[in-house]
């Protein structure tokens, strides 16, 4: 969640911390839900620190596919 530039981690509520100009890495979402969804028309938007993202992917019943990349961003 951004907010007067600060980003903040949606599940703990921590403040990520700045390297430069750029925030810590973290994951951030972006989901516009369409038609036939409860969610019509709704836009949602969340950051998530990695420590968070760890804990969040241990309930998962199918746990996200991971692969190396040669481009870091």
């Amino acid at each position: 969640m951004t907010e007067k530039n600060k980003t903040i981690c949606n599940c703990c509520g921590r403040e990520l911390e700045r390297c430069g100009g750029r925030y810590e890495d973290h994951l951030h979402i972006i989901k516009n839900w369409g038609y036939l969804s409860e969610q019509d028309g709704i836009a949602e938007e969340m950051d998530i620190c990695p420590k968070c993202l760890a804990e969040w992917e241990t309930t998962f019943a199918v746990a996200p596919r991971k692969y190396r990349t040669t481009e870091l961003l």
